[in-house]
């Protein structure tokens, strides 16, 4: 036979191994490898910590502090154009610095990581070297990895390992997907609030000048009730005096021009203030707008990386998984060729003993009551033909695991 199988028959055919040894082999590596893996995910989870813990100290520049005071200084003074002037430098200088300090904290942590990794990897090649020797055979690290060679349970954590690594990898693509989504919605509510207060600002606006043109109205109304004519008569009674020549009353116009003046002062100042309102309200939006755009590409740079981070980290993680599944499978393909040999020899001995006859403790003399005893020498497994279907059973349940 060929393969892991043909070697382990052969294995078992040289040293007489008892499928009873071979199972609680099977059991003691795979338990003493899960330790090892539990013991390297700790030690990758408190190297995680530690660098988040402990970063490199981050400070902006004297150059940056100074132009960001300028900023706020012209933005009190209301002069606009510098203040988008000195905007556009405070980025630049935000991007710069933040970029130049990721670069330095991803290679502080790409020594610590390799470091850590490699020497796991060591381990690793260790452990199964001496795993398998145990049993007079090696660990085939470039062996494919059958998903019907593992049980139901390492199956299933294979398939959680499969969809953390997943999400470990594409962190950059999901992280920004998230910020973008965040700082868009951000973005909206700034432009529907500021929208509502420009309107309600606006309906204000109109109010007052309806209001001021509206006295104006009323005042000339209530002159022209009030008859300003002194002791001259209305042009209507004049008509009606006989012998009385046409008389043309004077109309001076001093007090419509006064309260047209008046109207026109109180909506040009009405006016002024409404449009030193926009402009206020202006620049305090395009500010808040200002700094969630920085924040946006501060955190952008920061996922970065630690995307080059986990760049580096990410394949470590997949050989290490793959590794470990590799290690499961062989060692669940070398117990199960085990049980399939002594069920083999239990037909046999089965066919040319006329049926299987418990250990008589050495005293029989048949060949074939001398092989069943060395295969089942523990007692604890019951009989051969027991196991082999038990091998089956835990086979064909692999298989459709795998299909699944």
């Amino acid at each position: 036979p060929r393969g892991s199988l043909g070697r382990t028959l052969r294995m078992q055919s040289r040293s007489h191994t008892t499928p009873a040894a071979v199972m609680a082999w099977g059991a003691d590596v795979k338990k003493r490898g899960t330790q090892l893996k539990s013991h390297h995910h700790r030690q990758f989870l408190k190297l995680d910590l530690d660098i988040e813990a402990n970063p490199l100290e981050s400070k902006f520049s004297s150059a940056l502090l100074d132009l960001m005071q300028k900023e706020e200084l012209a933005a009190a003074q209301h002069k606009h154009e510098l203040v988008d002037a000195l905007a556009k430098k405070v980025f630049a200088g935000l991007v710069a610095e933040t970029k130049r300090h990721c670069d330095l904290q991803h290679a502080a942590n790409q020594t610590k990581w390799t470091s850590l990794l490699e020497q796991q990897v060591q381990e690793r090649r260790a452990f199964f070297h001496e795993a398998f020797s145990a049993v007079n055979t090696k660990f085939d690290a470039k062996q494919s990895i059958k998903t019907n060679g593992l049980t139901l349970d390492e199956a299933y954590e294979r398939e959680e390992r499969r969809l953390y690594l997943d999400s470990y990898g594409n962190y950059a693509k999901y992280e920004l997907f998230n910020l973008s989504h965040a700082f868009g919605l951000q973005l909206s509510r700034v432009d529907a609030e500021w929208g509502v207060y420009e309107q309600q600002m606006q309906n204000d606006y109109e109010a007052q000048r309806a209001t001021i043109l509206g006295k104006a109205r009323n005042a000339s109304v209530a002159d022209r009730k009030t008859g300003r004519q002194g002791p001259w008569k209305s042009k209507t009674e004049q008509t009606l005096l006989f012998n009385t020549a046409p008389v043309f009353s004077p109309d001076s116009g001093i007090s419509s021009r006064r309260q047209s003046q008046a109207v026109e002062s109180e909506l040009a100042n009405l006016d002024k203030m409404y449009a030193q309102a926009q402009a206020r309200i202006a620049a305090q939006k395009k500010s808040a707008v200002r700094w969630i755009k920085r924040q946006e590409a501060r955190m952008k740079i920061q996922v970065a990386a630690i995307a080059s981070d986990r760049d580096l980290v990410h394949p470590y993680l997949v050989r290490a998984s793959n590794d470990f599944d590799r290690f499961y499978a062989q060692v669940n393909a070398a117990v199960d060729a085990v049980r399939i040999l002594a069920a083999k020899g239990s037909e046999k001995t089965t066919s040319a003993a006329g049926g299987w006859q418990p250990d008589d403790g050495g005293k029989g003399e048949n060949s074939s009551q001398g092989t069943t005893r060395e295969l089942d020498s523990s007692g604890e497994a019951g009989t051969i033909r027991s196991l082999a279907e038990e091998a089956n059973k835990m086979r064909l349940g692999a298989v459709a695991v795998g299909q699944g």
